[in-house]
């Protein structure tokens, strides 16, 4: 089930069909939380926006993340510059995403950071590696458009004036590659903590998340980047 369904969600999102998109994340996740019937929790992420984690299924993984709900003051250790291990593929289900390519090189502005991930939280160790890193001007992306990111690419997310934004993200793990994040040069190792949202407050993120899809279905066509 989590293969086939991993599989029709990827081929749903590459042939353009966000109706089809939005239909599988409401069945297979959204309701269920909404319903109470789905025991998850939504995690609060370090980087302020709530995310979802609905399935992990050897390598590959699926997230929901919920931006602007509930959404917490993020006071950054480290730069928002990071990269995963993981491939990324992710489609706009409401609102408008930002990612911002970052070109990373030697150099002396900031230290590389190993972030090691564990269930409660993200330990960032520095490392001996210093770089200077150049971002690019962001791509925004709107609902029913999708992106890709490879696995070792740094970047940075954003979302438009803080608005409200979901975004469904495919992830295709390679052990082989670290997690890393860009920090200063004198940024001791330290944890960032993933705390639990409630079960009240998750049920609440997920019924949010089904308004503003049901009000926002006419605008889940293929609009692309804006």
């Amino acid at each position: 089930m989590t293969v086939m369904i991993y599989a029709t969600l990827e081929r749903a999102i590459r042939s353009g069909s966000p109706d089809r998109v939005a239909e599988l994340v409401r069945t297979t996740w959204l309701d269920p939380i909404a319903n109470g019937e789905s025991t998850l929790s939504a995690v609060r992420h370090p980087l302020g926006f709530a995310c979802l984690p609905v399935l992990r299924d050897g390598r590959q993984g699926v997230c929901v993340h919920l931006f602007g709900e509930r959404r917490t003051p993020v006071r950054l250790s480290v730069s928002p510059f990071h990269c995963h291990s993981w491939d990324l593929l992710s489609h706009v289900l409401y609102g408008q995403v930002g990612n911002q390519h970052v070109t990373v090189a030697t150099g002396s502005t900031y230290r590389v950071f190993d972030t090691r991930t564990t269930a409660g939280g993200d330990r960032l160790v520095p490392t001996t590696r210093t770089v200077d890193a150049t971002a690019g001007a962001p791509e925004h992306w709107a609902a029913g458009s999708a992106y890709e990111l490879a696995a070792g690419h740094f970047h940075a997310s954003t979302v438009v004036g803080g608005a409200p934004a979901a975004t469904v993200v495919l992830g295709l793990h390679h052990p082989e590659k670290p997690d890393l994040t860009l920090g200063a040069l004198d940024t001791p190792a330290h944890r960032l903590t993933r705390r639990l949202h409630g079960r009240a407050e998750t049920v609440s993120l997920a019924r949010t998340a089904l308004d503003r899809l049901t009000r926002d279905a006419d605008r889940l066509t293929p609009a692309g980047r804006r």
